[in-house]
């Protein structure tokens, strides 16, 4: 199931939206369509988590820039597409990594042609396996492949992230223990009692100590050497049989 958001003021431009886009995801499966009059109403509901949103730039009191900086608070990996009737793309709209620019043209021409890359894109990021975490009473969604590892916190866990970004640590109020229960059947598994690890992201394991693809040092405790042992070797296993 895919779900997209239509925000624009103009009623029947979220129609013709809602149209072009069913008319073009007959085979992909089940679209869920929510529409909103106002960038208001769009972040009243952030954490729906659409997979695609279709954004009008001009609208009355809060536009469109301003809606989608709010709206990448929460979903940083959603197709964003901006809607216009004549105003160009500002450093202001790049900054929200919009994946097109539709002009409401005549016959809405540039909405049909572009639509089957815009749908295709947001099948190729939905594929992405994401952790969904609760920070400062936002939730938020990390994508797994970035993550090293997950260790315990006063409260709640520390997410440790590869990643070329300042934040390479992200806190969250869930405990270790409840982020295995999203990440087991990710390719993560306990190597201390105090952490877990993505076990895509090893490149080298020696006795009890396992390098990190950036260069991190974990110990795998006694108590967890048997166990995680056996993960790492079903988890190649499995790996070497997709290939």
């Amino acid at each position: 199931m895919f779900k997209v958001a239509i925000c624009d003021d103009d009623k029947n431009y979220r129609r013709i939206v809602k149209e072009t886009v069913s008319r073009y995801s007959s085979n992909i499966g089940e679209i869920v369509f929510d529409e909103y009059s106002s960038g208001e109403e769009l972040l009243a509901d952030i954490y729906q988590m659409h997979n695609l949103l279709f954004l009008d730039i001009q609208m009355a009191e809060m536009d469109g820039n301003e809606a989608a900086k709010e709206f990448r608070t929460a979903n940083k990996s959603a197709v964003l597409v901006f809607c216009t009737n004549y105003q160009e793309p500002t450093t202001e709209s790049f900054k929200v990594q919009p994946y097109r620019y539709i002009m409401k043209d005549f016959g809405d021409r540039m909405l049909t042609e572009e639509m089957p890359d815009i749908l295709n894109e947001m099948m190729a990021r939905s594929e992405i396996l994401y952790l969904t975490i609760t920070e400062d009473g936002k939730v938020s969604r990390i994508p797994v492949d970035q993550i090293l590892y997950v260790s315990m916190a006063k409260r709640g866990a520390v997410i440790h992230k590869y990643s070329n970004a300042p934040d390479k640590e992200t806190s969250c109020r869930e405990t270790v223990g409840e982020l295995y229960g999203q990440l087991s059947e990710m390719g993560f598994a306990y190597a201390h009692n105090s952490y877990i690890v993505n076990m895509a992201n090893i490149i080298h394991i020696s006795k009890t100590v396992i390098t990190l693809k950036d260069n991190t040092e974990l110990n795998i405790s006694r108590s967890r050497k048997v166990q995680f042992d056996e993960a790492f070797s079903n988890f190649l296993h499995k790996r070497y049989k997709r290939r």
